[in-house]
């Protein structure tokens, strides 16, 4: 504080008070907010709400200047939201001067409208639908024929894929009109074209993670012929880098950095060695991350000799190498890379084969009562995610269902040596109704929360989060595990049978800091609205994360929620 005592000087004492307001030090009274110390003004704001914070620039221009000053700004984003994605990549995504004052504001009525489960702002985007036939662009991967059924009510209990993929705020899909593929950055609102000529293919599967966008295809033509009633088509996987980089700004003064995505071709390979029918019989589950692929593949045993079990087998694929060498284009495979020979064009490489016998071995083997979800991967292991149910019916219905909700995994190395991982829960439940041990604080201690970690979930635990609330199922959720924020849906099918006022359900999560080292984190919840279902849920899929949540409605739409 610097003070004019001069004689002769009738202008009153002025100071700085720290965040970039000029005071008059009348009498050494304070008349407003803005004349306290920097430290008092910071004690006091912490006691407002984020909308509060935003409102106050309201009041006045010396408030504004307060209330929008970069350190106040930062100390704001610290208190309130910690978690946030701008507060974690800050250093990477933000520049070297952020705008504090204006992020402050961006976040707030993000989390205003997140913490209240009301969208902001809803987008539709028209992509292409499943076709029945054989000639369409997108034949999904058919689910196994079971499903829910308590008296004379069904429900699904496993949806089909869905047409588009998304990961990292970007959406990647199929356009409903020119049937080109485009991956649409959420951010920005930028669309880039995906180099995938889907003219002449049927797509079967689409994936987006680890920064690598897969995309599982079949010709549309037969190949040969299987028997007298049914056609072969040759079945590929294509694989292309998805990064995101900096590029140069617009105006050579801005500080901020701008992102755009490069999507380039990878590798393609072949992921059955003769072919498969385009029919609801033969099934296939698959799982990537950035260096490695694996297929599990089931198909109805068409033998003449009388053999009855399924044909099974898991294979894995190393696809670290890129090259350039399309099999689709190759029939003879005359130009084919020479395996194991190190050139950099060698491109994907089989590393292990599990046979039925193997798979049977390690208790993984289907038969005709499948119970097989999903396939995971992480460095060096394969999980295996299988799942029951007390109510399940259909030709793949298990003869001797659980007590309630059984999942499971089973986790093997690649190279199929080592100690098999085996992790299972039933959701037995007590008279408290507490159906899983692993729901609530435990699964925090555990570790296979799905709020817990920068890194979500270790895929070896079994997938608990499907009946975390039995009865009730959760059908899909969205976890951004960085944020502490989860959307998750869930749907009650006994209830919903004995009364029609029982409603589906989505709720947004999120796990708030118990402010001190000794009180445990506090988990809200807040419900959407009845119809956000039908918005979001037409193929059972979520995804996202703090900024937005994406799903399809009941006409086939993609629908955006951002908030």
């Amino acid at each position: 504080m610097s003070i004019d005592n001069s004689p002769g000087s009738d202008s009153s004492p002025s100071y700085t008070n720290g965040h970039g307001v000029i005071g008059l030090d009348d009498g050494n009274k304070v008349k407003d907010l803005t004349d306290l110390p920097n430290d008092l003004f910071l004690l006091i704001t912490s006691y407002l709400s984020p909308q509060d914070c935003v409102l106050c620039r309201r009041v006045s221009r010396a408030w504004l200047s307060a209330f929008t000053s970069p350190d106040t700004s930062w100390n704001f984003m610290r208190w309130h939201f910690a978690r946030s994605r701008e507060m974690r990549w800050a250093a990477e995504e933000l520049g070297r001067k952020p705008d504090w004052a204006r992020i402050f504001a961006k976040v707030a009525r993000r989390y205003y409208y997140l913490r209240a489960a009301k969208p902001r702002l809803v987008e539709k985007v028209d992509v292409v639908q499943e076709a029945s036939g054989l000639k369409g662009s997108f034949r999904g991967v058919a689910p196994w024929n079971r499903w829910l059924r308590w008296n004379d009510n069904t429900a699904i209990f496993q949806h089909r894929d869905p047409t588009w993929c998304m990961d990292d705020g970007l959406l990647v899909y199929q356009e409903a009109v020119s049937e080109r593929y485009v991956a649409y950055d959420l951010e920005t609102r930028v669309r880039f074209e995906v180099p995938f000529d889907a003219s002449d293919k049927t797509v079967r599967r689409s994936r987006l993670t680890s920064g690598v966008l897969v995309i599982e295809w079949c010709e549309r033509e037969p190949y040969h012929q299987l028997n007298d009633r049914e056609t072969v088509h040759r079945h590929f996987a294509t694989a292309f880098d998805v990064r995101r980089h900096t590029c140069s700004s617009n105006t050579s003064s801005s500080l901020e950095l701008q992102f755009t995505w490069d999507i380039t071709f990878r590798s393609e390979w072949k992921i059955h060695f003769l072919g498969l029918p385009l029919n609801n019989h033969d099934r296939f589950f698959s799982a990537h991350t950035s260096t490695h692929y694996a297929l599990y593949l089931w198909q109805p045993n068409r033998s003449p000799w009388g053999e009855e079990d399924p044909i099974e087998q898991l294979t894995i694929w190393d696809i670290s190498k890129p090259s350039a060498y399309r099999p689709s284009l190759d029939p003879t495979g005359a130009n084919k890379p020479a395996p194991a020979s190190g050139s950099e064009n060698e491109g994907p490489t089989v590393i292990k084969r599990f046979t039925w016998r193997e798979l049977e071995l390690l208790g993984l083997r289907q038969r005709h009562t499948p119970s097989l979800r999903e396939v995971l991967l992480d460095e060096a292991n394969v999980y295996i995610h299988e799942e029951e149910h007390r109510w399940l019916a259909g030709q793949h219905s298990s003869l001797s269902p659980p007590r309630h909700h059984q999942v499971r995994c089973t986790g093997i190395p690649f190279s199929g040596i080592g100690p098999r991982w085996f992790d299972e829960c039933c959701a037995d439940g007590d008279v408290h109704m507490s159906f899983c041990p692993r729901a609530g604080s435990l699964s925090r201690i555990l570790g296979n929360n799905r709020l817990a970690g920068s890194h979500g979930v270790w895929p070896g635990w079994a997938p608990c989060w499907r009946h975390e609330e039995f009865p009730y199922l959760t059908v899909s959720d969205a976890v951004d595990a960085g944020a502490g924020v989860r959307v998750v849906a869930r749907q009650c099918f006994m209830m919903e049978a004995l009364s029609s006022f029982v409603m589906p359900k989505i709720s947004v999560q999120e796990e708030r800091d118990g402010g001190s080292e000794e009180e445990e984190d506090q988990i809200s919840e807040v419900q959407f609205a009845d119809r956000m279902w039908w918005e979001l849920l037409g193929k059972g899929k979520i995804a996202g994360d703090e900024r937005w949540v994406v799903g399809e409605d009941g006409l086939g739409r993609v629908t955006i929620v951002r908030f």
